[in-house]
């Protein structure tokens, strides 16, 4: 989706980007964009997936709380979130509960806007 929206690929069929996706795919465009920045944590989490037993997520509900994490801080995050679960893969609340605790250190606070 990413490389459609950024190349203007849809362009030879629909005039927006959000025509596109509403006609393509289903949903808007802001769900478009949620989707596209899960991927980007995905694919981070993907590259130490051995250090959890390849326990990835499931749903995009489960990264969208790390979208806007460094990409250190995103797998430290699934590595928590994987521990609360008691090694299972982790709920969207919990990966939201994880991340909240990190964004509560003062560091955070002042460089970081809260979602």
């Amino acid at each position: 989706m990413a490389e459609l929206r950024d190349r203007r690929l849809y362009r030879s069929t629909h005039k927006t980007f959000e025509e596109y996706c509403r006609e393509r795919f289903g949903h808007s465009r802001r769900q478009s964009y949620l989707l596209m920045d899960a991927a980007v944590v995905f694919d981070n989490l993907v590259e130490i997936c051995d250090q959890f037993d390849h326990k990835l997520p499931t749903a995009e509900g489960q990264v969208r709380p790390m979208t806007k994490l460094e990409p250190q801080e995103q797998q430290e995050v699934w590595l928590t979130a994987i521990e609360l679960a008691g090694a299972k893969v982790p709920t969207g609340r919990i990966v939201k509960d994880v991340v909240q605790r990190i964004w509560s250190v003062p560091k955070y606070r002042k460089t970081c806007p809260k979602f």
